[in-house]
């Protein structure tokens, strides 16, 4: 236990003894560094607040490949990304609501 806290103090030592050689000694941040080009409401921004955007899940049979049915609604128009969770074995379809609904969607998945 001694070795280990030994051990873990000279690599604290280590770390901070190397940290102003790689920071270079400069004094602005990140914030200053980086511009904001989108605004909030920015359509090709990704975290952009988007109210088309929703998404609908569709449980599966343990005898349903989700690979065919996330291909299958990734060929429909309308859908932007599927994403599978194999605990809940749930297929989430997130989808724009301006050219689709979910009720289209379940329609089709049948």
């Amino acid at each position: 236990m001694k070795t280990m806290n030994i051990l873990a103090a000279m690599m604290l030592m280590t770390i901070t003894a190397a940290m102003p050689a790689t920071a270079k000694n400069k004094k602005e941040s990140h914030f200053d560094r980086v511009e904001m080009k989108h605004s909030h409401f920015d359509r090709h921004h990704r975290d952009a607040y988007r109210p088309e955007i929703k998404f609908c899940t569709i449980v599966l049979s343990r005898h349903e490949s989700h690979k065919k049915m996330a291909h299958k609604a990734d060929h429909m128009k309308g859908v932007i990304d599927t994403k599978w969770n194999p605990r809940t074995r749930e297929l989430i379809i997130i989808y724009d609501a301006k050219v689709t609904s979910a009720r289209h969607i379940r329609h089709f998945m049948a």
